[in-house]
């Protein structure tokens, strides 16, 4: 068994910034359908627009995220409520405006996500870290920024760009932890806990980390493709934003204990989940095979992982909580069938799934940040799961306060 050393870290202070828009799923769906057969129309003149998006339809509803699995979804990138592809921007899908050429599959327009990511990424900034009466410093200035996202990278950064804006060149720094896939909180947590480490050896009496997830996963839908694995993709992903701190223990008012960190790749199973640059955006590769392979580890893992921070694994699994990233309704079902778990232990991973979808690397913090409003008993136990490209779970135990 591992053992950590004597100072302890926790994690708290969560706040979101929400998305622009707030949709149904029935209204994405349609939307989905619409897009789909406006994409076909550009490929294949003579596509019978309506009997195209008839079909679509039916496909995404028999492959993708049901209504009653996913109510409602975030989306910072368009309106779903409106269909007029031809002034939409980012997926005017038909001749671009300005510079005629076509919006679809033989296009290139990845600068064009990249610059809507970093417009947006720096409002959520902005409303993280509002300016006091001087227009530079707000209340609490972090000793560390480690910015989070899977789904957009522009250099300057975001965060690199509020430094500055806020005078804070001597006293902050910033770190970006990019392209990891929905475990990524875990790896950023890390890096965090070995920037307070270093602070509290040099004697540093006050130290806080803040970490910020930004993603856009909308921003790379792409609507001329339309197999099966994509429209899962299609009906599954959101975008959301979530800010939390790491501290030294007694720093923070509540939230909680960092106990230990765990991950795993798991074997022959590198082509089952993957997120590449392609000419259209970033696209998503997710095989029928992840639930099953995940299945097949979780248990033996999540008994590691109680080992190595002196947990029972019995009892770990009858009283903890449960914060199981939602890479869809069935991961969720799947591990709570194999561990064993009670409703309630998942109750707060099937909300967030059902009320924002999935928000990559953003969605266990909005986990997180619903266990910690529900008010935990001092000393609960969470067990907090996630997966992603590799394919890797990344696990970890904490004790709320």
């Amino acid at each position: 068994m591992t053992q950590r050393a004597a100072t302890q870290f926790e994690i708290g202070a969560f706040h979101m910034v929400p998305p622009l828009l707030m949709a149904s799923q029935e209204e994405t769906l349609e939307w989905l359908a619409t897009a789909h057969a406006t994409a076909a129309g550009l490929q294949e003149e003579t596509a019978d627009f309506a009997a195209v998006k008839a079909s679509i339809g039916q496909r995404l509803r028999r492959f993708g995220c049901k209504p009653q699995q996913i109510a409602t979804r975030g989306y910072d990138t368009f309106d779903v409520r409106s269909h007029d592809f031809a002034n939409s921007g980012l997926y005017a899908l038909g001749v671009n405006r300005d510079t005629g050429a076509y919006i679809g599959p033989n296009s290139t327009p990845l600068g064009d996500r990249s610059a809507r990511y970093s417009q947006r990424v720096r409002q959520v900034f902005e409303d993280f870290y509002p300016p006091d009466q001087t227009g530079r410093r707000p209340t609490l200035t972090p000793d560390h920024l480690i910015h989070v996202t899977c789904t957009g990278y522009v250099s300057p950064s975001a965060p690199q760009l509020l430094v500055n804006d806020r005078g804070w060149h001597q006293q902050t720094g910033v770190i970006h932890a990019y392209h990891m896939g929905c475990y990524a909180a875990f790896p950023a947590i890390r890096i965090a806990e070995g920037l307070a480490r270093s602070g509290v050896a040099k004697g540093q009496e006050r130290f806080r980390a803040d970490i910020v997830h930004t993603e856009l996963c909308t921003l790379h839908l792409n609507p001329a493709d339309s197999s099966p694995q994509q429209l899962v993709v299609h009906s599954l992903f959101a975008d959301g934003h979530v800010k939390y701190s790491l501290a030294p223990a007694g720093s923070l008012k509540r939230g909680f204990r960092l106990l230990d960190v765990r991950e795993q790749i798991i074997p022959d199973s590198a082509s089952d989940m993957s997120w590449d640059l392609d000419h259209w955006g970033f696209r998503m590769g997710l095989s029928r095979e992840v639930p099953q392979k995940i299945g097949a580890q979780i248990r033996p893992f999540v008994q590691r992982l109680a080992e190595q921070c002196g947990c029972e694994l019995g009892s770990l699994l009858r009283e903890a909580q449960f914060a199981i990233h939602p890479g869809g309704p069935k991961i969720i079902d799947s591990v709570q069938e194999l561990l064993e778990l009670r409703d309630e232990q998942t109750a707060q991973a099937k909300k967030v799934l059902r009320t924002r979808g999935n928000m990559s690397s953003a969605t266990l913090p909005h986990v997180w940040m619903a266990m910690e409003a529900d008010g935990l008993a001092p000393g609960t136990k969470v067990v907090s799961l996630a997966f992603g490209p590799g394919l890797t779970i990344f696990g970890a135990i904490f004790e709320s306060f």
